[in-house]
């Protein structure tokens, strides 16, 4: 099964889109588009930021193709088309965030409408918790801890440093 995570649009005046409507699911795992045809989809995406720093790189390629010959610039873009596969969706997660799209779940199924039914078909009970936390994160500063955060070491006692 794929894992997806799910984005709420931020709270807005839209013209008749119901926030259910608005809903954007995100695989998490490799994105081929973004490895054969990483413009036209972060265009379709409308991931523009993202889209200038890929500039930036190709033309960072071009100068290394000329100062440092062509088997290095395209050993270096197979490797950055690669990055750009693995890590395609996160930066989609990464643009949504910027966007003011609030993650509320993370639901698993074997193509996306089945995840869209085991998301909007869930318990009353798991969607209320999952709108309890939503509206908790952004109600306010959370408190923080009552123990020191100066932990050294893989399995320390929170307060205790040596």
């Amino acid at each position: 099964m794929t894992t997806y995570t799910v984005h709420a649009p931020p709270v807005s005046a839209t013209g008749g889109a119901s926030e259910a409507d608005r809903m954007i699911f995100v695989k998490d795992g490799f994105c081929w588009p973004a490895l054969i045809i990483p413009v036209i989809w972060m265009l379709y995406r409308r991931m523009w930021i993202v889209l200038c720093f890929y500039a930036l790189f190709a033309v960072a390629i071009e100068l290394a193709g000329r100062f440092l010959g062509a088997p290095t610039a395209t050993a270096l873009g197979i490797l950055g088309a690669l990055y750009l596969g693995v890590e395609g969706n996160t930066l989609r997660r990464w643009t949504l965030a910027r966007r003011g799209f609030a993650e509320r779940a993370v639901v698993d199924g074997r193509s996306i409408a089945e995840a869209e039914i085991r998301f909007f078909h869930r318990p009353a009970s798991a969607a209320s918790e999952v709108d309890k936390a939503a509206a908790g994160s952004a109600a306010g500063p959370v408190a923080r801890p009552s123990f020191s955060t100066d932990i050294v070491g893989l399995f320390p006692t929170p307060g205790t440093t040596r």
